[in-house]
């Protein structure tokens, strides 16, 4: 087994455990979510009749109500916890700092019984909010400080595992560059379709295989050789950046067919 392999192995064990504290960090939000979405709903429950359907969901309150000329119940208005990021003092005592209550604006044209309902219902939902702040914060709080080490928890070994998997793909980006280049220089390599690769700055051709030949005492520059995509005539251009150019067939790498196809 190549090094090659065995890294490639490694980054395949390390994107399996960043996916199951992907999904594990998915759970604990959605536990957090469920968690908050009933300390809330008792706030609004019996607020309103049967006709008002409440809808909780993390730091999200929507009431909508069946509306004669829709066929779906429309929005009357919301209430939204907003988070705050911005921790001081303490150390994260809270997560979500005020309550703000959504509506929007209209105007009524004679007997509109519906929009003259939902801004009576307004009303009642304004009194919650004005008299319950307070208490939908706290309790909303209490259950998200209850989430916070089982988060953070998780976060550091996504931050771990995160920064091995970058190692990993930065080590497989090296010596598949190493391998590139030495193709590149003994026999050229091939693309199962057409590549374009800039070989000077105002020159960048759309070929199918690439070869580089006389390269300078520094190994910086070369003549490349190529084909173009439709065509079978060998072409050849000077002072050609070596780097460049394996980073193009490295970008494109997964496109190429075959090694060693061109001859000098």
């Amino acid at each position: 087994m190549t090094r090659l392999s065995l890294l490639e192995d490694q980054k395949a064990v390390l994107e399996f455990k960043k996916q199951a504290l992907q999904n594990r960090s998915n759970g604990i939000y959605l536990r957090e979510q469920q968690a908050i979405s009933d300390a809330l709903l008792p706030f609004f429950s019996e607020l309103f009749d049967q006709e008002v359907e409440v809808e909780v969901s993390r730091g999200s309150v929507y009431f909508k109500m069946a509306h004669p000329n829709y066929t779906y119940k429309k929005e009357l208005f919301s209430v939204y916890l907003i988070d705050n990021w911005n921790f001081d003092g303490v150390e994260n005592t809270k997560s979500f700092d005020r309550v703000d209550l959504s509506y929007y604006s209209s105007s009524t044209r004679g007997d509109d019984a519906w929009e003259l309902k939902r801004l009576r219902l307004l009303g009642k939902l304004a009194e919650v909010v004005e008299d319950n702040s307070f208490s939908m914060l706290y309790a909303a709080n209490q259950i998200a400080l209850s989430f916070k080490a089982e988060y953070g928890e998780v976060y550091a070994e996504m931050n771990k595992v995160g920064k091995e998997l970058s190692e990993i793909e930065s080590k497989i980006s090296t010596l598949t560059k190493s391998d590139i280049e030495f193709d590149l220089k003994n026999g050229g390599v091939e693309f199962v379709k057409g590549v374009s690769i800039q070989l000077k700055y105002s020159y960048t051709p759309t070929i199918k295989s690439i070869k580089l030949i006389d390269l300078s005492k520094s190994g910086k520059k070369c003549t490349a050789q190529f084909i173009l995509q439709h065509g079978s005539s060998l072409y050849t251009e000077h002072n050609c950046s070596v780097a460049s150019i394996v980073e193009q067939v490295h970008y494109n790498s997964k496109k190429i067919a075959k090694m060693g196809l061109l001859t000098s």
